[in-house]
Formats: structure tokens, sequence, C-alpha cells
């Protein structure tokens, strides 16, 4: 099996390089740094882009550059050292935030990855609202990995708060 400190070791150097200004993992690939394993098809990467004239261009250096190192897009994932990586554009506040704010994690004595953190992870799958959300919600709440205070924070600031609270006992066993 592929080794995903050689994805992130490419997603590290593609920072360094200014083709991206800054990352984190999001999605089920973030959510295990937290919870315990489960499935996924993929690795989120979500990316600070440079800005530019044309925002259908934004990802074209991302492009040139995983194809200049040999990588292979197959639909919407770059297959990197193995694995599937999807990289998102931000486009809201909270996004961007979750980036600004991401934990870092040690995979190897050589890689660091950047992960959003658990409150951020709860706060966009709950404004993404799917069934596979709220029950990673459920997962976040029962492991006791997210800071209650710091969490309605970022509710309140980006206007969840009344979504959290319609949607609790969807997440409480």
């Amino acid at each position: 099996m592929a080794d995903i400190a050689k994805t992130i070791s490419v997603v590290n150097q593609m920072t360094a390089d200014g083709i991206i200004e800054n990352y984190a993992l999001g999605g089920a690939t973030a959510v295990i740094f937290y919870t315990e394993p489960i499935a996924t098809e993929d690795v989120d990467v979500f990316v600070h882009l440079k800005p530019g004239g044309n925002p259908l261009m934004e990802f074209q250096p991302i492009f040139d550059y995983l194809k200049d190192k040999g990588y292979e897009m197959k639909g919407e994932h770059f297959y990197v050292e193995g694995f599937p990586v999807q990289f998102l554009p931000t486009g809201t506040e909270l996004l961007n935030e979750a980036i600004d704010e991401a934990n870092e994690f040690q995979l190897t004595n050589e890689v660091v990855v950047r992960v959003m953190t658990p409150e951020h992870l709860v706060a966009i799958m709950l404004n993404t609202g799917r069934l596979k959300d709220f029950l990673r919600i459920g997962v976040f709440i029962q492991h006791e990995v997210v800071n209650s205070e710091l969490l309605q924070s970022i509710l309140t600031e980006h206007n969840l708060a009344q979504k959290w609270k319609d949607n609790i006992s969807k997440f409480q066993s």
C-alpha cells in the first residue's frame, strides 16, 4: 500500500515551491487523525490558491506542477504517490479559517501534515449536511475530541448555531 507520508511530502513541496499558499486536510482523511479509521476513497486537500485574474485558471499551476512531476489525473483526482488526491478551493470564510487554524501532525521525522481542527471539521460537516457527515459528527462527539466552547464560537461566527440546535438530536446516541 502506498505511503500517505509520501503524498503529503509532495503537497508540502508544492507549498514550499509557491504553487499553493497553504493547505489543510479535510474530509474523511482528516477525521482519521481524531477518531477511529473510516473508509475513504481519496485525500481531500483544501488549498489557498494564489489569486489570479481568471478564477477558472487558478488551479492551472497545480495541474501543471503535478503533471510535470509525472503524476496522472483520472477524473477529479491526481494520483500522488499512489493516493487519489482531490485539491479543493476554499470558497467560504469557514474553509479559509479551517486552513489558517489547522493542527499539525508529525507523520514521519521529515513530514508534517496540516489537518483541520475537529471543531472546524464538525462545523464544515454540519454546513454540508449529508447523512454521512451527521454520522461523523456523532463519532466526534462520542470520542470527545471536540472543544464545545470553541465549536460554539465557530458555529456562531459562521451562522451555523441554529442549524446545530436544529440537528443536535441527530448527533447524540
